[in-house]
């Protein structure tokens, strides 16, 4: 054979298989991606089919997946084609009075399709898809007359199933969710293992808040058609409402890729499953890919908040000023908070606070609905303070964050409210005589006093809260210790039961040795109080070996116990210089 002729054969048997591929490819092909939701697919198929096979049913078809895409226009010069191809084509003239329908022409559409039953009222597929139409279009449905067209649709050919999955969608219209659910039941005894009724139908569970029905379907939906990407759309929809947000987020990673959908609405809600599973670097990506494609202020919110997560605080500030300029109606608390946490990580890298993200944070409080979430964000605040050692405004944050929910706070928001006044009193320091302010020295004690009985009293809530926590005990034992004269304190015995107590709950403890140095001071506190005080010397002494345990090298306590205390190392003396020499 030669040369020119083999090639001719390969042209000729490259054109055969081109051909027998296209036409392996039918409408029902094509309609199985649109329910699929593949649009780009499906438009694909059916420019083919209409460029290779001009039918006038398959100018319907594309005019059909032109209206599945909004793409109105197109549809309305696919069906022309058609009725000019066949001007008997009935399926084309419905497809016009679907075009009418959705731009609320609702007359001229039923002056068609009443055309269009009359010539053909027992071809179920022209009375079907006049039945579906009324389904359609948010504001031009008519589920009544859906119903009435669908019926005799399935009267005429009962093994129709995507008739009954739209009288399902009819009666959901209707809220009639146990006949719309009868109806796609139907639709799997027509054409079994259909994944569109399956997830029609987890549709109706989801919306009833029966989510364990809702995921049974879905699944069955995807074991159908494991490309049949609805289901992993409305699986990351049920798990977002259970709060398993990273489930979520991966089920609409998976719609993604089954549709292979570029709408920017859909991108956008990736990101924001996204965002909510915490992965905000993809969130960013997602948006980055539709940024000037869509039209909505809530992606600079999600830029804003997603950039202070992945610590680009200049981002995060100019996004979500943006956002507040040009959507002020949509601000919400969260926006100055995640504001004021930005010029904070800017300020100090994570590492205390700026006086300007602090008032964004605390206006983002206090325009919260939730006195729960004000709660936690002033106890935000006030750990930023406590962090930078501003004690007096870290003392405030807590009361009022504890103040806002009293019932949920903890023993932890007490301990460190009381540790910011005990902090703030010990910075009251007292003048000495030579300090002009000598003469305030009383009304400075008295101050630091309040301060530390203040704070005592937040110590009591923590031991009430934690009866069995040494270290509550030791803070009221030490407020007490500094609010009164030591000596005073001393022969009162005001710190004596918390010290106790401390003693009791750590020699229990499996490893006491963790509180040595809180054991130090009580034990010598105590030995103290039974010797000057009490004059229980049998008591002092036991404190007073027990501190020695823990202390071996204790001076009070060996001197206490009559146990002689090595002197201190003298420094070693120069020796004497030489005399000088006679001359």
């Amino acid at each position: 054979m030669n040369r020119n002729m083999r090639m001719k054969l390969v042209a000729l048997v490259f054109g055969l298989l081109a051909f027998v591929n296209l036409h392996a490819q039918t409408t029902q092909d094509g309609l199985a991606l649109i329910h699929g939701e593949r649009y780009n697919e499906a438009g694909e198929l059916f420019k083919k089919l209409a460029e290779s096979t001009p039918s006038a049913d398959n100018q319907y078809y594309l005019g059909y997946y032109y209206i599945k895409t909004n793409q109105l226009d197109e549809a309305q010069k696919a069906f022309e084609k058609g009725i000019q191809l066949d001007e008997k084509s009935y399926l084309n003239q419905v497809g016009l009075g679907t075009i009418a329908l959705a731009k609320g022409d609702r007359a001229k559409a039923k002056e068609l399709f009443e055309t269009a039953e009359k010539k053909k009222g027992k071809d179920a597929e022209v009375l079907f898809r006049m039945g579906e139409a009324y389904t359609l279009f948010e504001k031009q449905n008519d589920p009544a007359e859906a119903i009435r067209l669908l019926d005799a649709a399935i009267k005429r050919d009962k093994n129709l199933a995507d008739a009954y999955i739209a009288k399902g969608d009819a009666l959901m219209l209707r809220n009639e969710g146990g006949n719309a659910a009868t109806a796609y039941e139907y639709a799997l005894t027509a054409k079994p293992n259909y994944p569109v009724a399956y997830n029609a139908i987890g549709q109706i569970f989801l919306r009833g808040k029966n989510y364990n029905l809702a995921l049974e379907n879905y699944k069955k939906a995807i074991e159908a058609d494991a490309n049949f990407a609805p289901a992993y759309k409305d699986l990351a929809e049920l798990y977002f409402f259970a709060q398993k947000y990273k489930q979520a987020a991966e089920n609409f990673d998976l719609y993604i890729q089954k549709s292979g959908t570029t709408d920017p609405e859909m991108k956008l809600r990736a990101a924001q499953f996204a965002f909510t599973a915490d992965d905000y670097a993809k969130s960013l990506k997602l948006l980055e890919e539709i940024k000037g494609k869509i039209n909505n202020p809530i992606t600079l919110r999600m830029y804003g908040w997603s950039y202070f997560k992945t610590n680009e605080p200049d981002k995060a500030i100019e996004n979500l000023n943006e956002f507040m300029k040009v959507a002020p109606d949509k601000v919400i608390g969260d926006d100055y908070k995640y504001l004021g946490r930005a010029y904070n990580q800017k300020a100090t890298n994570g590492k205390g606070y700026d006086s300007t993200g602090v008032l964004y944070m605390l206006k983002g409080a206090d325009l919260d609905t939730s006195k729960a979430e004000a709660a936690t964000t002033y106890k935000e605040v006030a750990t930023l303070y406590y962090t930078a050692k501003d004690y007096p405004n870290a003392a405030a944050a807590f009361a009022k964050g504890i103040a806002l929910d009293t019932a949920k706070a903890t023993a932890n928001d007490y301990y460190y409210q009381g540790l910011a006044n005990f902090q703030t009193a010990t910075s009251y320091a007292l003048p000495i005589a030579s300090d002009s302010n000598y003469a305030d020295s009383a009304k400075i004690a008295a101050i630091r006093k309040e301060l530390f009985l203040r704070a005592d009293s937040i110590f009591a809530t923590v031991t009430q809260k934690l009866p069995d926590w040494p270290y509550g005990y030791y803070w009221r034992a030490s407020t007490l210790y500094n609010a009164y004269d030591r000596q005073e304190n001393i022969d009162k015995g005001i710190s004596a039961p918390y010290y106790q107590k401390l003693t009791e709950l750590a020699e229990k403890d499996p490893d006491p040795s963790k509180y040595k140095s809180y054991l130090k001071l009580a034990y010598g506190y105590l030995a103290y109080y039974n010797q000057t005080t009490l004059k229980d010397q049998a008591k002092a002494k036991e404190y007073w070996e027990k501190l020695l345990k823990i202390d071996p090298d204790n001076a009070s306590a060996k001197e206490a116990l009559g146990i002689a205390v090595a002197p201190a190392a003298q420094p070693a003396t120069k020796a004497a210089p030489a005399a000088p020499k006679k001359k």
